[in-house]
């Protein structure tokens, strides 16, 4: 039987109204996940149990709240007027509203809206932004590597996607619980380790004094909330007087740094 004659074999057939067989399932065959995820989840349970305790800054912000703008207002002019926080963490709080308008049309461009975001410090000073997408992972790891022209690139325990032609400012770690992690180019893998193995950081405090994550979680709710640890370099010459673990919350109403407006 040629090729010609089964195509106009078929053709005949569905121009007499016979039924065409469709595509179906194969029982036993598991289809490959599209490439799309859309995604608008918050940080998901207790940040307790992963953040790192040795971070420097670990900021919670509620992108559904309707009061988040006035609440980056307020968290600028508090900076701005000097409250004793760090310099660096002030510097990058104080830009907030600028970060968060750069990011969020690049998460939009690869369906993710989520709830809750978390922007966060390491040791050495490099900017974290994390979220939770509960995709299917090879669905998510298409989409980011389509829309932000990444490349995944599997590790021992788990995987991270890179920068392929420079147009995406950030690597992807892929990390437990369906969270992602962006990171600065080159230092996925490591930071990966990081969030994932954190050790519990001595000193920060008194023995059995809460982990920055558990302080962060003790916080009421507010559009903005988080800590910052340690006494790196002051905005203010008391710098030495200044609690190891630090709080703040930004809402309409202003910015309360360590519980005081």
């Amino acid at each position: 039987m040629s090729g010609r004659w089964c195509a106009g074999f078929w053709l005949a057939l569905a121009a007499c109204g016979a039924p065409v067989l469709e595509d179906r399932p194969v029982p036993g065959v598991t289809e490959a996940p599209a490439p799309s995820c859309t995604a608008s989840d918050d940080l998901g349970g207790a940040l307790e149990a992963w953040l790192p305790a040795d971070l420097r800054l670990a900021v919670v912000i509620d992108l559904g709240s309707p009061e988040l703008p006035a609440a980056i207002t307020q968290l600028q002019a508090g900076v701005q007027a000097g409250r004793g926080l760090p310099v660096v963490a002030s510097l990058g709080l104080g830009q907030l509203g600028l970060q968060l308008g750069l990011l969020r049309p690049q998460l939009i461009s690869a369906g993710l809206q989520p709830r809750e975001l978390l922007l966060l410090h390491d040791r050495a000073g490099a900017v974290i932004w994390v979220l939770r997408a509960r995709c299917d992972l090879a669905a998510l790891q298409a989409t980011l590597a389509e829309a932000w022209s990444l490349r995944v690139r599997p590790l021992s325990e788990g995987s991270v996607a890179e920068a392929a032609g420079g147009r995406f400012a950030f690597d992807v770690a892929f990390l437990s619980s369906d969270r992602i992690a962006l990171t600065p180019p080159g230092v996925a893998p490591q930071l990966r380790r990081w969030l994932e193995h954190g050790a519990p950081a001595p000193g920060l405090g008194a023995p059995g004094a809460a982990s920055p994550g558990a302080v962060l979680d003790s916080l009421g709710p507010a559009p903005i909330r988080g800590v910052l640890t340690g006494r790196s370099l002051q905005t203010e010459v008391a710098a030495g007087a200044q609690p190891l673990v630090r709080t703040l919350r930004a809402s309409a109403a202003g910015l309360e740094v360590d519980g005081a407006l």
